[in-house]
């Protein structure tokens, strides 16, 4: 294609744009519209999954329990591993003291511990690791240690947790899916009307020997158009609402003083919102001009 033909497609994909001015504000409407409601439940799903991750964090805490009778430089020797694993994110050693000390403050009654002296509990580690799935292979690991006697973590309710996160994830790939054929199909019914009113143009081109694909390339870049500025905007409007939103949760929060759910700056997903905003607006506007332009290009 020469480079004279594809700067006379832009010049009319863009002329086509300020031509039908109405028809091009009723596509960038339901352009935005769409936008916003898919790109409302992306930000619910993704608000939704990293606090179900950050809980997965925060309960994921594993127990070494070591041998009662352990020699102290082979307790060592353990913590140097778990510390200099790259996997741990964060290792407290408990010591015998420390958890006679925490043992009789948990006892409502600490007369029961009465004769006891700490050298009857175990010395023990409490750890997270940076990645919650892998704590599995970590805890097969470790009972391997010589010197370690038991391992402790909620396995069930990890698994459940993790059951639950795939649930999300494929659910949402699919009402994504489900909204972005609809948004499409939208997009592809509205842009009809602005192809329609061009019908005998699209014809009197056809018989003058014009293919196919050079009178579609206008129309489509008319559509890439309407389907970027529309995520511009769509982006515009979901960054203010989602910014005022966080300030009111967050501020809600340290007035409470606790806070059930987290949400992500805009900053930290903002470019990431922006980029699937852009590259479906693109496509929903390409893609319902190519739908709305082939019937009128069987003259």
């Amino acid at each position: 294609m020469k480079f004279r033909t594809i700067k006379y497609m832009i010049r009319e994909g863009f002329s086509n744009t300020y031509k039908n001015l109405l028809m091009t504000l009723a596509s960038l409407t339901m352009v935005v519209s769409s936008l916003l409601i898919f790109g409302l439940f992306l930000l619910v799903t993704l608000i939704l999954t990293f606090n179900l991750k950050q809980m997965e964090k925060q309960i994921a805490e594993v127990v070494i329990w070591l041998d009662k009778d352990i020699a102290p430089l082979q307790a060592d020797d353990i913590e140097l591993r778990l510390k200099n694993d790259e996997r741990v994110l964060k290792c407290d050693r408990i010591t015998k003291e420390q958890a006679f000390a925490e043992l009789n403050e948990a006892l409502e009654d600490p007369s029961l511990l009465k004769g006891y002296t700490p050298e009857f509990l175990s010395e023990s580690f409490r750890l997270r690791l940076k990645d919650a799935g892998q704590i599995d292979e970590f805890a097969q690991e470790m009972r391997t240690f010589t010197g370690v006697e038991d391992i402790d973590f909620p396995k069930d309710f990890l698994d459940k947790l993790s059951l639950i996160l795939k649930w999300i994830n494929a659910g949402s790939m699919f009402i994504l899916a489900l909204l972005l054929i609809i948004s499409v199909s939208i997009i592809s019914n509205t842009i009809k009307l602005t192809v329609y009113a061009r019908r005998r143009e699209i014809g009197i081109m056809k018989y003058i020997g014009a293919t196919d694909w050079f009178i579609r390339w206008p129309f489509i870049i008319e559509g890439i158009i309407i389907g970027l500025v529309g995520s511009v905007i769509s982006f515009v409007i979901t960054g203010y609402l989602y910014n005022a939103l966080e300030t009111y949760i967050n501020s809600e929060a340290v007035v409470s003083g606790m806070s059930l759910i987290r949400m992500l700056p805009l900053k930290d997903i903002g470019g990431q919102v922006l980029f699937v905003y852009i590259i479906i607006g693109v496509v929903m506007g390409a893609v319902g001009s190519i739908i709305s332009v082939r019937k009128h290009l069987n003259v």
